[in-house]
This record gives C-alpha cells, sequence and structure tokens, in this order.
C-alpha cells in the first residue's frame, strides 16, 4: 500500500453495561495496563498504519490523552466524543480521517489480541477489494429460531463465518455508505460492512483470529489474562536475545543458594548477567523472613554494582499436612516465609526497580488455582502471592516497574524431597527446566501476569 495514507479508528466509547463493572471494559486492567492501551499499542508498532483517531465518551477523553502521552503512542492525532450508537461514533470517526486518508481501518477498543498477521491482511486485501471484513469460522453448530424460540432451520455452518474487527474500507466508500443509510432512515446498524452491501457493493472477507477476542463480560477479562500469557512467550522467543537482553544485567535472587534459585542464577550468568544469589547463609546473609536484612543486602548490592535490574524471589516453605495436624507456628511460618517475604522484597527492591525500569518475579504454584488436601497453608499463601503481584502490577505500572509471577508444577527440589520423599523422575519438572522458562519471563513486556510453567 505504498504512499497511501492509511489510518485506524479505534471504537472506544462503549459504557460497559453488560461488564458489570463501574470502570469501562476498555479501561479495566489487563495484565496491568488498560485494556485500551493494549489494542492502540498493536496499531501504533504496526508500521502501515499512519495515524490513529480514538472515539470515546464525552468524560474519558481526557483519560485517553493521559493514556496516549504516558504511552508514546504519536500516531494518535485526535481522541474525539463518540454517539449514542456504534454506527454514529464510527461515522464521527470516519469524518475525523477525511484529510488525505485513502483507506481507514475500524476496529473495537476492547479486541486486544489483534494480530500483525491479520492487519497485514486487511491492508493487502483492501486497495483491490475496497471493503473487506475480518473472519473467522465457527465451531459451533448454528440455528435458526422463531419468535417463539422454536427451530427453523439449521443451515450449512461451512457457509457462515463469525464477524470481527478490524474491518477495512476505502474512505470515500465507507463514508457514502454512512451518508445513505442516514437518508435511509437507518440509524443503529452494529456493522460497516453491512452499510458497504446496502449500497450494492461486495465486501471481501479475509482470515481473523480465534485469539482476536471481544472483551464484553467479566469472564471475557479472565480469558483474555491467559492468552496475554500465550501471546507475552510465543514474542519473547521469536523477538529478543537473551544473550542480548541479559548482558549486564544485575540480577539479584533471593532463595538463590538452593533449587530453582541456584539453576536461575547459574543460567544467568552464562548469559552474562552479573548474579547475586541470597538466602540465609549467603554473604551478606538475607533471610527473607526479616526485612532489615533483606533491605541491607539489595543496599549493599546496589551500592556495589551502582544499579539493580531485576529482582526474584524464589525463597519459599512447604509443609504437606493436614489443616488439623498442623499447628499454628506451621501455619504462621509458611506465611512468613512465602507471603510476608516477598513483602519484604517487593518493599526493599521498589526504589531501586524504579531507577531501572526494572522487574520483580516472585515464584508460585500450580496450587495456587485449587486448595488440595494437605496443603492448605501452602495453596492458600501462593494463591495471596498471586493476589499480592496483579495488586503490586498496578500500583507499580506508573513507575515502569513491571511485576509478574512465575507458577510452576512439581519441580524435583530438595525442600520437595525433604516433604514428599524419592519420585518418579519423570513425573516432576527439572529445576534448569522452571528456570530457563523463568529467564523468558524476565524478558517480558508484561506486568501483572501469571505464567504457569509445567
Amino acid at each position: 500500500m505504498e504512499n497511501k495514507m492509511v489510518s485506524a479508528i479505534i471504537l472506544s466509547s462503549g459504557t460497559g453495561a453488560r461488564f458489570k463493572d463501574d470502570t469501562p471494559k476498555q479501561f479495566a486492567k489487563l495484565a496491568g495496563l488498560p485494556v485500551l492501551v493494549h489494542t492502540l499499542k498493536a496499531f501504533q508498532l504496526f508500521a502501515p498504519v499512519d495515524r490513529i483517531v480514538v472515539v470515546t465518551c464525552k468524560e474519558y477523553v481526557d483519560t485517553v490523552w493521559k493514556l496516549v502521552a504516558s504511552h508514546l503512542l504519536d500516531k494518535v492525532i485526535k481522541v474525539v466524543v463518540g454517539g449514542a450508537t456504534r454506527q454514529e461514533s464510527s461515522h464521527i470517526g470516519l469524518e475525523c480521517c477525511r484529510d488525505e486518508t485513502e483507506f481507514v481501518l475500524v476496529h473495537d477498543g476492547v479486541r486486544p489480541f489483534i494480530s500483525t498477521q491479520v492487519l497485514q491482511r486487511l491492508v493487502d486485501a483492501v486497495p483491490r477489494h475496497e471493503a473487506v471484513d475480518t473472519v473467522i469460522s465457527s465451531a459451533d453448530t448454528l440455528v435458526k429460531v422463531d419468535a417463539e424460540g422454536f427451530i427453523t432451520e439449521i443451515p450449512d455452518r461451512s457457509r457462515f463465518r463469525r464477524g470481527q474487527t478490524p474491518q477495512a474500507f476505502r474512505l470515500d466508500l465507507v463514508l457514502r455508505a454512512h451518508e445513505q443509510a442516514q437518508k435511509d432512515g437507518v440509524t443503529n446498524a452494529t456493522d460497516d460492512c453491512g452499510l458497504v452491501l446496502r449500497l450494492g457493493h461486495p465486501v471481501y472477507c479475509v482470515a481473523g483470529d480465534e485469539h482476536n477476542i471481544k472483551i464484553t463480560y467479566p469472564i471475557d477479562l479472565h480469558i483474555a489474562d491467559k492468552l496475554f500469557q500465550l501471546k507475552t512467550e510465543t514474542t519473547v522467543l521469536t523477538e529478543k536475545n537473551s544473550a542480548e537482553y541479559f548482558q549486564d544485567k544485575v540480577v539479584v535472587i533471593f532463595g538463590g543458594t538452593d533449587g530453582i534459585g541456584a539453576s536461575l542464577c547459574r543460567l544467568l550468568a552464562k548469559q552474562g548477567a552479573r548474579v547475586h544469589p541470597l538466602g540465609r547463609r549467603s554473604d551478606p546473609p538475607a533471610d527473607v523472613t526479616q526485612p532489615e536484612k533483606v533491605g541491607s543486602a539489595l543496599a549493599y548490592i546496589a551500592s556495589a554494582e551502582g544499579k539493580v535490574d531485576l529482582v526474584v524471589n524464589c525463597a519459599g516453605n512447604l509443609i504437606r499436612r493436614d489443616l488439623v495436624f498442623t499447628s499454628l507456628d506451621e501455619w504462621q511460618d509458611m506465611y512468613r516465609v512465602n507471603v510476608e517475604g516477598s513483602f519484604n522484597v517487593a518493599k526493599a527492591a521498589f526504589h531501586y526497580l524504579c531507577k531501572t525500569q526494572g522487574q520483580l518475579l516472585f515464584i508460585g504454584s500450580s496450587s495456587y488455582t485449587r486448595g488440595r488436601a494437605g496443603y492448605a497453608a501452602y495453596s492458600s499463601s501462593k494463591a495471596a502471592l498471586v493476589n499480592l503481584t496483579q495488586a503490586l502490577a498496578e500500583e507499580w505500572s506508573p513507575f515502569g516497574v513491571k511485576v509478574n509471577i512465575a507458577s510452576p508444577g512439581r519441580v524435583h527440589t530438595r525442600l520437595r524431597e525433604r516433604n514428599f520423599g524419592k519420585e518418579p523422575p519423570n513425573s516432576l519438572l527439572k529445576p534448569d527446566f522452571v528456570a530457563e522458562e523463568m529467564m523468558r519471563v524476565l524478558m517480558t513486556d508484561t506486568t501483572g501476569s501469571v505464567f504457569d510453567i509445567g
């Protein structure tokens, strides 16, 4: 699409009635950032898009401009107030693109997973076809029902598709479609392609992506969190070189003298990082349950190195015991190490990570999703750690500090062996494997994510 101005219109004026939250869904947090920011970043990084227009609610115009400024989204040239319907909001956005624009992409602000591949298909197809929709096949059987709720037809689903966005158009064509719809009294169309079809103009289809979901209901945000993890890990594997990334990075690893922490120290050192493993018997000593020792150890390293880029807390405690046989001291010790220890590390690390725009990484457990018999203290403490991670990610995002948690399955460590004895080796993850996955997490740009390893 050489020398053809391409503008993207991001529709973000929904009130979120179905989302059932005081915060509209486009501003809900996904991996530590508002959903809308993830969407805008996709278009900011896609080279063929020249300009972006955001259509939003009147009361959120200033909010969007602040997000644009704080995330350096310099392709955004306008943030305008939308209308009472999607059709009206889309028309407003299109009118804002009249100057110099030849092609437009119209996209829902709550579809943050739009991929470069889909965007490329659209910009390749629109010069030839002038109107292009993004669609995916339906895996479900489709039924047609009457007004009373009875099935009247079960069509062949092979000829049906589910529509997504973006939709791409030659600007003058889609503007003409909107103007004709207004003349004909059509005021609440939910799809720009439908308006173009009313003119008798064909609409071409390109393949969309199953991951390109629209966040409409609260459950969609939970699904999006998992999809974001998959997307992030794929990006890391294909776009970043670990040796370049970790070269001369100063990494502090609490619990780095044994198990997963020791493996991570060894692997990071091979990549050129300046690694400092800390533990109760390290030099300097750093028992995570003692905040003054955590603070003094970090201060010592920061003074010697001049900075701290990454902090990892691998320290943890595990006791396998039914609740009725667990003493209060044992329960409290589990929380002191697993939760309070992480609190102490976070408090001490914040100042240093702000200076380097670094990352704090916790190590969790696959048991955070479901309490298990014999693990009440352990699994509940790891669930608390996930909540701590997500809360810190939101608190620290304005400072450019990322906070994530890696949650592996069962790992062959001395701590586990002390509680379970000898287990079949092929049933356990190797510490080096977990450490390699944690290295990938440390290279990510996301925050507030739970990375399941197993």
